[in-house]
């Protein structure tokens, strides 16, 4: 099930996001440092639309939209290691989607994690341009047209 998601759960939703960044390798002191830089304040969070992914009663998953206009921003989409490929994350893709259009947003970007360029390329993301994260990586921003 997906519902929204409020910032009063965002000790839920900071684990969810270091492990599923932990999933993919990255050094879990750096991850952690990143986690506790104040990404999952209540103030960031509450300026967000979030949306959690339930198995039972326990979140799984969840997803962020910062609306800008006519783009919207997918700020977030963390799926916990072990439900990785089971649906979820495509579930909360098209949750985040269908929010930012009812917004009035025509189009939604988003930094891609380098592991989940497959992912985003199923959800018909295309590349847009490059970015460089806090950590020196090049990511895809990439979007989807919001139209259709």
């Amino acid at each position: 099930m997906i519902r929204r998601g409020d910032a009063g759960e965002r000790a839920r939703l900071k684990e969810i996001a270091i492990a599923s960044t932990g999933h993919w390798g990255y050094e879990p002191a750096r991850v952690r440092e990143w986690a506790d830089r104040g990404d999952f304040s209540p103030e960031v969070l509450k300026g967000l639309a979030l949306f959690v992914a339930e198995a039972g009663e326990r979140v799984i998953a969840w997803a962020s939209v910062e609306p800008r206009g006519d783009t919207a921003w997918l700020a977030d989409l963390w799926v916990e290691p072990e439900w990785i490929r089971q649906g979820v994350g495509a579930r909360l893709f098209r949750r985040a989607a269908e929010h930012a259009r009812s917004v009035g947003a025509r189009t939604m970007e988003w930094e891609a994690e380098p592991n989940a360029l497959g992912f985003y390329d199923k959800m018909g993301g295309r590349r847009i341009r490059d970015s460089t994260s806090e950590w020196g990586r090049m990511l895809s921003v990439m979007g989807v047209d919001l139209d259709g």
